[in-house]
């Protein structure tokens, strides 16, 4: 297959597979003309890379891992990973608490402003402004 062939059934554009290729996470065969040759592999080595990066892996512990996948062995694969994954959790954890700290300080605040009265005289600030200040 050509990269245009690649894209289109990836869907990962042309530009980040030749840099990929750059990068060395993706080596595609030339033919005799210079084009960029294309396999069955390379399309299963582009879904490991995709996959990886949904899980919030960088391309730097990517590349680690196709060497180790290309080179190595599942148990060597595996060994890295376990951390990686374990990291990601964390942060996601994290990250979780840290929007649930957040929705709870809207529904507060929601709640404060839900409980002002109308009124066509100039806005307070113990009024919409204190449901900021986080009183």
């Amino acid at each position: 297959m050509r990269i245009s062939e690649v894209a289109e059934r990836t869907g990962v554009p042309t530009s980040t597979l030749r840099y990929y290729e750059r990068l060395g996470i993706l080596t595609a065969h030339r033919s005799a003309n210079g084009y960029r040759d294309f396999d069955v592999g390379h399309l299963e080595r582009l879904d490991f890379i995709a996959s990886a990066k949904r899980l919030g892996l960088e391309l730097p512990e990517i590349r680690r891992l196709l060497d180790l996948a290309d080179n190595g062995t599942c148990t060597g694969v595996k060994a890295t990973l376990q951390p990686l994954l374990a990291m990601q959790i964390t942060a996601v954890e994290k990250q979780l608490r840290t929007l649930i700290d957040l929705q709870g300080q809207l529904h507060k605040a929601q709640a404060h402003v839900d409980a002002c009265p109308d009124s066509d005289e100039r806005c307070r600030s113990e009024c919409a402004f204190r449901a900021f200040a986080g009183h």
